[in-house]
């Protein structure tokens, strides 16, 4: 899905590969059992995301990249069309980048 939205300097755009619900991560595993923390601490853990746009400044991800991205560094969900959400981060806060997602468990 292509977006028309650009990020500036080292920010980077990206959804999460896992599905959020409200303000919860649904992880399912390959059997399609669905795996859920309640314990409310779900921003303890890094998250994987993947590339919408990376800012000019950005030097080692590009867009459509995978990247891991240190726990709760990423802002609240903000609408593209009412119904896709969007988070951002910065280049800083990127652990590590993939060609494919990587499991968070």
């Amino acid at each position: 899905m292509t977006y028309l939205i650009e990020a500036i300097n080292n920010n980077i755009i990206f959804t999460f590969v896992e599905d959020v619900t409200q303000t919860r991560f649904v992880n399912s595993s390959e059997a399609g059992f669905i795996i859920s923390s309640l314990d409310g601490n779900q921003t303890l853990y890094p998250r994987w995301g993947k590339v919408i746009s990376a800012g000019p400044d950005v030097t080692e991800i590009k867009d459509g990249d995978y990247i891991l991205i240190e726990p709760g560094k990423w802002t609240t969900a903000y609408y593209v069309d009412k119904v896709t959400r969007i988070w951002k981060t910065d280049a800083d806060c990127v652990i590590a980048v993939s060609d494919e997602p990587g499991s968070t468990y």
